[in-house]
């Protein structure tokens, strides 16, 4: 699978469908990597998509010589990524941090996206999202979720060093107790077609109500709220969301100039 050269990085994605198809950029969350986020909607995303699937910056294969986590810097290394390929623009979906990479990608480089599909994601920072700021994820899920744990070790600290996890996860969990914070009039600028996916269920997004706000506010937005669902869509109903996420970006017409 390939590297590509990206600002500092040597950035590593895959690359799956037909090279003739409508390119589709998949973002994957918090301490996931390309393939771990996305395995399961792959395949029928392949039949109808060109997929790259990149490790975004320190996840996975892909190192960050900066050690830096902020969605600004992920969204401007995959536009740039997609610029790079000669890809650009494209669909793009992100799902749970990945969704926040998908809106500011939105936001703040409009030319790298035809549509985008923000799953479990969240525009502004609410009080809720303020706990992440101790920085002590990686102690939490090493004490309580040792399973996860596990996880991260085995996609993150090869060709690193033993514990490389817990650092990336404090890094995401700052991140997440600050951005992204965009204010109503700040989508109301955003001229990209947004498909917003959460759970109804969504323990992280559901209390703030980052689906409705964001829906409110985005010009060109579609919401579904799946009923008796979780943060993970797509995994809780693959087939569905491959059929709604498939017919938005293939079908939907485009908004007027």
């Amino acid at each position: 699978m390939p590297f590509t050269h990206v600002f500092d990085l040597e950035l590593y994605y895959e690359e799956c469908g037909s090279s003739s198809a409508p390119t589709l950029l998949l973002i994957h969350g918090s301490g996931q990597t390309g393939r771990s986020a996305w395995e399961a909607v792959l395949e029928p995303l392949a039949a109808r998509f060109h997929i790259i699937l990149p490790d975004c910056r320190g996840h996975g294969q892909t190192l960050d010589p900066r050690d830096e986590y902020t969605f600004t810097t992920l969204a401007k290394d995959l536009a740039e990524l997609l610029r790079v390929l000669n890809l650009a623009p494209a669909f793009i979906a992100g799902h749970s941090n990945g969704g926040n990479v998908a809106l500011v990608m939105s936001v703040e480089y409009p030319e790298a996206a035809r549509r985008a599909v923000l799953m479990a994601a969240n525009a502004f920072v609410s009080p809720d999202l303020l706990r992440y700021g101790d920085g002590k994820w990686g102690e939490r899920i090493a004490a309580r979720d040792p399973e996860w744990a596990r996880e991260l070790t085995q996609l993150h600290d090869v060709n690193r060093y033993a514990g490389y996890w817990k650092d990336l996860m404090r890094r995401t969990a700052l991140e997440i107790a600050r951005a992204p914070d965009y204010s109503a009039d700040d989508l109301a600028r955003v001229r990209v077609p947004t498909l917003i996916i959460q759970g109804e269920e969504d323990a992280v997004n559901a209390p703030g109500h980052h689906a409705e706000f964001m829906h409110a506010h985005l010009p060109n937005s579609q919401l579904w709220l799946a009923p008796n669902t979780g943060h993970s869509v797509h995994l809780e109903h693959p087939e569905e969301w491959v059929e709604r996420v498939s017919e938005f970006l293939l079908t939907s017409p485009s908004p007027p100039c």
